[in-house]
């Protein structure tokens, strides 16, 4: 079986989630902010979680026993050689399938980046070296950790939780000699993994890699895009900017910008609105906001604007997909 074909099994069977919000538990505490959201706001269609910690899941999962949990995961860092056989990937391997038992997922989605290399710490997600080695380590990786999901992660019907990749930002800077969607092109020939499409860090690939020196936005989107692979895109983010003008220093000096605590530009309504014109988006699932940091009356305002502008768009069904 290609890995073509075994990511079409797995993902045949993943309910359509519609239009959900990716959250923390605290911040902002999700229990008003769901309250606002019943009272104000249209209807969401699931909640994705970030890692948190088991007491405050069970308790949100026992709250919100009927709404779909999907799983932010954090730790589990895929693009490191060392990987596998580390003895703290093993912990965190475990951490995380227990916290999918708790919400019974049926996805689990982590950053194609690192925050930990070679004993140091970051305090920001590094992306991968954009290399075909790297593409590879990455891939296999991947391979590993669904074959842990499969082992010691399924639900009552013997299905396990699917591994997404999410596209990573870039924080000033990419290195590599492969364009970002043949990376993942490389990821999706060596793996079943789907992927997750962060608009708000493909703005930043726009911003940081140059391309915005010779190509106007929407040009580099479609060229983007035409070497992406979109067949495995099950979830699409969205979430707020953040950029600062510079009063001082060199006029292209590089900005972070990806905040999910900001306000959401029409810019990036716009890309993702490109985005889903494509017709090769065959298994996207959910479109979720993200708004960990972000102020409630904020959320309830952006949900609704985005409800009202993509609430239209329809799920990829799959086999036995509403009932799973």
């Amino acid at each position: 079986m290609t890995a073509d074909e075994e990511f079409q099994r797995r993902s045949e069977h993943i309910r359509p989630h519609g239009l959900g919000l990716s959250v923390d538990l605290y911040n902002p505490d999700l229990c008003e902010l769901v309250q606002a959201l019943q009272d104000q706001g249209p209807a969401f269609g699931y909640l994705e979680l970030f890692k948190a910690s088991e007491a405050g899941l069970k308790e949100v999962k026992q709250r919100f026993a009927r709404v779909p949990m999907a799983y932010h995961g954090e730790g589990l860092w895929l693009t490191q050689p060392d990987f596998i056989g580390r003895p703290q990937t093993e912990l965190e391997l475990d951490a995380t399938l227990s916290q999918l038992n708790i919400l019974g997922c049926q996805w689990i989605n982590h950053e194609c980046a690192g925050k930990q290399m070679a004993g140091y710490s970051f305090g920001t997600y590094l992306p991968p070296l954009f290399t075909r080695t790297a593409a590879e380590v990455v891939a296999e990786n991947a391979r590993y950790v669904q074959a842990r999901l499969d082992r010691d992660g399924v639900d009552a019907v013997g299905r396990a939780p699917l591994l997404l990749l999410e596209l990573p930002p870039w924080t000033y800077f990419g290195v590599g000699n492969l364009e970002v969607p043949l990376f993942f092109r490389v990821i999706a020939e060596q793996a079943p993994c789907g992927f997750v499409l962060d608009i708000g860090h493909l703005w930043t690939n726009y911003r940081y890699s140059g391309a915005r020196h010779s190509l106007s936005l929407q040009d580099y989107v479609t060229r983007f895009l035409s070497d992406f692979p979109l067949e495995r895109v099950v979830q699409i983010h969205l979430a707020g900017l953040a950029p600062r003008e510079q009063a001082e220093g060199p006029s292209d000096l590089p900005l972070w910008i990806d905040a999910h605590g900001a306000p959401i530009p029409p810019l990036l309504c716009e890309m993702l609105a490109q985005v889903l014109a494509s017709d090769r988006l065959t298994h996207l699932k959910g479109l979720a906001l993200e708004v960990d940091t972000k102020e409630i009356a904020l959320i309830v305002q952006e949900f609704g604007q985005f409800h009202a502008r993509f609430g239209g768009w329809q799920p990829a069904s799959g086999r036995n997909g509403t009932s799973d």
